[in-house]
């Protein structure tokens, strides 16, 4: 049995999906409904995707990064082409009609966060932590009490170093921000997950207007001039940050 996978929603003409697949290498098609709302969708098996099973294949991890990767592939394809809300990851229907039922159901919201996006692009900034100089006292401590006192001053300054580094990562997402229709910060992830040895400071989304993309970087960039933070700015993106969960 099969249910009916929804990778994202517009409202302009639908674009030529000829050659684009998705899940497990399946065909995307549009169904459409909600007056000129359109979803690109697919089929994937309901023994991957069935809600019985659902929650236990997105604890897999090697799956989970298989399933996402293939998920964004068709998202970015559709992005290239035209305005789309991205769906989050395993948005599953029954079946082609119930997803052309919540097109039409759900149709004022859907517009109105096509709108919203119309005309912008997400963009992203990390910033690490730049590993400070490692800064001990000199010399042997003369005694346990010394070590000690030696010991609470490394601590003391690796505490102000972290202090300034979140302060800087603050005064840096503001100024991003403030150059953006809106904004979001996104939880720190660890040196595990981003691969870098410098503790992760900001992960933040932003919504720029296509016309403001030079000034948004010339922005980001005067704000990160000096901050003391080791910053990696991405994108443009389709927008995921950006839409509500309309499922």
């Amino acid at each position: 049995m099969d249910l009916t996978y929804v990778y994202a929603v517009g409202d302009a003409a639908p674009p030529d999906l000829t050659g684009v697949t998705g899940i497990g290498g399946r065909p995307v098609h549009t169904v459409t409904g909600g007056g000129a709302l359109w979803a690109a969708t697919g089929t994937v098996p309901a023994l991957d995707f069935g809600e019985d099973v659902l929650s236990t294949r997105l604890e897999d991890l090697t799956w989970l990064a298989t399933t996402a990767r293939e998920h964004h592939a068709v998202v970015d394809a559709l992005g290239a082409r035209t305005v789309v809300a991205p769906l989050a990851l395993a948005t599953v229907y029954r079946d082609d009609e119930r997803v052309r039922a919540v097109l039409a159901e759900r149709s004022p919201a859907f517009s109105a966060v096509l709108d919203r996006l119309r005309g912008r692009t997400e963009w992203g900034v990390k910033a690490y932590a730049a590993a400070a100089a490692e800064r001990r006292d000199g010399g042997r401590a003369a005694s346990g009490a010394d070590y000690l006192r030696r010991r609470r001053r490394e601590l003391d300054r690796a505490a102000g170093d972290d202090d300034a580094a979140h302060a800087a990562a603050h005064a840096l997402h503001e100024a991003a921000a403030g150059a953006a229709v809106t904004a979001r910060r996104h939880r720190l992830h660890a040196p595990a997950l981003t691969g870098r040895p410098e503790a992760m400071v900001l992960n933040g989304a932003y919504l720029v207007d296509d016309a403001d993309r030079d000034s948004w970087r010339a922005a980001v960039g005067a704000a990160a001039s000096g901050a003391g933070l080791i910053v990696e700015v991405t994108g443009p993106w389709v927008p995921y940050s950006f839409v509500a969960d309309e499922r």
